[in-house]
């Protein structure tokens, strides 16, 4: 819940904090009194675009701070993956004319958008224009994901994934359509190429073993006399056995002196690895004994080949073997574009598939959720003194081939009727002003409970609402109260006499300038207030008799 709201430099607010209650406090005041600015502040604390334009004349910088507490587990458990302190949560938002805005959260540094994610834990602020949003199809849509959001999102995801998968494929295949004509004088090139590097048959290690072998063979000589010298002596050394004797001399007194099995065990090993040496070096130079008078030649000859290769394709080897590989594909989609084509369809058609399955899975919840909501728009409704409404939201069916929409396979329709014997009709061309702001009022209780939110806000959604409709509107706001903190403005008698608490707004002059305070009403104070309310300027008796009788409910 709401606990403080400081405001300094906003518009025409100077200096403003005030303290709020838990349940349901209204807010009441002439327009122009300063009330929407008060939407605009909480607006920043929960995410909306700060523009310098909201500054104070005169001052350089603009400052929103809000401290909530109670706050609900959905809250608390994100909260923790920022590394915050939950208990109380003091959001802090700071604008400035040369535009080094902050936001801070208990002191910490954070970003827009996990602000706003705070915001979506925290509470819902309704504003004026929100209703006419209830017409639009995609909004409608969005009321049922909001209905179990958690189970919704990797449904939503997966469907995103498929469809951009499907996306890109279906671009390749087009493009792939367009590029289906004659490529002739292509065709002979890349053959030609074919030809050349498949006749060189080329590997990533060639060169540098060619490289190694010419430098061996360039330098015959002095490597046979070195090698031959080096295995000369090693093979005496081998054929003695002195070494080996000699370890089994220390081995044989290994017992009375550690230095002897040590020693022992060293002349061992040199032993092996000499007699391993020795074996390498005659193997070694068996590239000299076996070889051809031409061989030389010949290793040079490939080498400059490959050189001359990669100076004409301008690749080195690595890039010729995978540039061969493109070619022979780019060969198999002239020759047989037809059967390239067909398996780019293949693909296509399985991607959407994939794509029509993930939106189907989608649809299928969502039809689940949209059955809730049905059923508790008519509870709450009903209970909004629409006890004939009947409701429906209606999936426009896709035949034969659905599309494949930004936000799933689905568009929705919400349906209503609100007098008997009258069939259903879009909401759009069936409710009146009062009627959607009471759809809209059931809709914010309805989302108030199921996501757990500490704190309501409504700015005036009982406009066009009046009689003993607005008894009851009053009734249900108070009763969502119960729950959740509300803070509601109003200009409706019977809805800020059903408060529990009463704010009154206006506007003063303070050193030639304007400002806006806020007066916390005391029962005498009410009683004025909501006399006015009832009665306009002129203030009369029965206004007043009217006004105590409403508190006194």
């Amino acid at each position: 819940m709401l606990k403080t709201l400081k405001i300094e430099n906003l518009a025409i607010i100077e200096d403003l904090s005030v303290d709020f209650n838990p349940s349901m406090t209204a807010l009441t005041g002439q327009t122009g009194a300063g009330k929407s600015l008060l939407i605009d502040s909480l607006k920043l604390l929960f995410g909306a675009r700060a523009d310098a334009d909201l500054i104070r004349y005169g001052a350089d910088n603009a400052t929103v701070l809000g401290v909530f507490t109670d706050i609900r587990k959905p809250l608390g458990d994100y909260l923790k993956t920022l590394d915050i302190d939950q208990t109380t949560l003091t959001i802090k938002r700071e604008i400035s004319r040369n535009n080094k805005n902050q936001i801070t959260v208990n002191q910490k540094n954070i970003t827009l958008s996990e602000l706003k994610r705070i915001a979506f834990f925290l509470g819902d602020i309704h504003e004026q224009h929100d209703i006419s949003k209830l017409l639009d199809p995609k909004l409608q849509l969005s009321l049922i994901d909001q209905m179990d959001p958690d189970g919704i999102s990797p449904l939503f995801n997966q469907y995103l994934l498929t469809k951009e998968n499907y996306l890109t494929q279906l671009k390749k295949y087009e493009q792939a359509k367009k590029e289906q004509q004659s490529k002739t004088e292509a065709l002979e090139r890349l053959k030609d190429e074919q030809d050349e590097l498949k006749k060189f048959g080329l590997n990533l290690t060639e060169a540098a073993e060619l490289a190694e072998k010419i430098e061996k063979l360039s330098h015959e000589e002095k490597i046979v006399s070195r090698v031959s010298r080096a295995y000369e002596i090693l093979d005496e050394l081998y054929q003695k056995g002195d070494l080996y004797e000699a370890a089994d001399a220390l081995s044989e007194i290994k017992v009375y002196d550690g230095l002897y099995a040590t020693g022992s065990e060293s002349l061992k090993n040199v032993y092996y690895e000499l007699e391993g040496l020795r074996s390498d070096l005659k193997k070694s130079l068996d590239i000299f004994e076996y070889r051809s008078e031409f061989e030389l030649d010949q290793l040079q000859e490939r080498l400059f080949a490959i050189h001359q290769l990669e100076k004409k394709y301008r690749m080195s080897v690595e890039a010729l073997i995978t540039y061969l590989k493109d070619i022979e594909e780019k060969i198999l989609m002239t020759e047989d574009y037809e059967g390239y084509l067909k398996s780019l369809k293949a693909d296509l058609d399985q991607k959407h598939k994939q794509t029509l399955d993930a939106g189907l899975k989608l649809h299928q919840a969502r039809e689940k959720l949209a059955k809730k909501l049905t059923t508790e728009i008519i509870d709450e409704l009903q209970l909004l003194d629409l006890e004939k409404v009947r409701f429906e939201i209606v999936f426009e069916k896709q035949e034969p081939t659905p599309v494949l929409y930004e936000d799933g396979l689905d568009i929705v329709t919400f349906y209503i009727g609100l007098n008997q014997g009258e069939p259903l009709k879009p909401l759009y061309k069936t409710a009146s002003g009062g009627e959607l702001s009471r759809f809209m009022l059931a809709l914010k209780i309805i989302f108030a409970k199921f996501q757990s939110l500490g704190l309501v806000v409504f700015d005036e959604i009982d406009m066009g609402i009046s009689g003993k409709t607005a008894s009851k509107v009053a009734t249900r706001i108070h009763a969502l109260s119960e729950h959740t903190q509300v803070l509601t403005i109003t200009h409706l008698a019977q809805v800020a006499a059903k408060a529990d608490h009463h704010y009154h707004i206006l506007k003063r002059i303070k050193d030639n300038r304007t400002v806006t305070q806020i007066d916390v009403l005391n029962t005498e104070k009410r009683i004025e207030i909501i006399a006015e309310m009832l009665s306009g300027e002129r203030m009369d008796a029965y206004a007043i008799q009217h006004a105590k009788a409403l508190l006194d409910k």
